[in-house]
């Protein structure tokens, strides 16, 4: 299946690692250090610096990439669980 993130991308549901709530991890100072230790700070795709929520980690042929998203984690997880049902 695939999910919608957003900013007219879609991502198949099988590549997705992670969905992080953004605000959070902005608060606690870890995104930085999140990108860096997955050596990912180069294939950050969509990043328009404009109200995003989101962090989604993807894996596509043994590369990282990183989807910044304006739609909610919890809204993200939601519609992953409706498409499954």
């Amino acid at each position: 299946m695939y999910v919608h993130i957003g900013k007219d991308e879609i991502i198949d549901e099988k590549d997705i690692i992670a969905i992080l709530d953004l605000e959070k991890m902005l608060e606690n100072k870890k995104l930085e250090d999140i990108l860096k230790e997955l050596k990912i700070e180069n294939n950050i795709v969509n990043y328009k610096n404009s109200n995003e929520k989101s962090l989604i980690l993807v894996k596509k042929q043994e590369k990282i990439e990183a989807y910044f998203s304006n739609i909610s984690s919890t809204t993200l997880a939601k519609r992953m669980q409706k498409e499954n049902i």
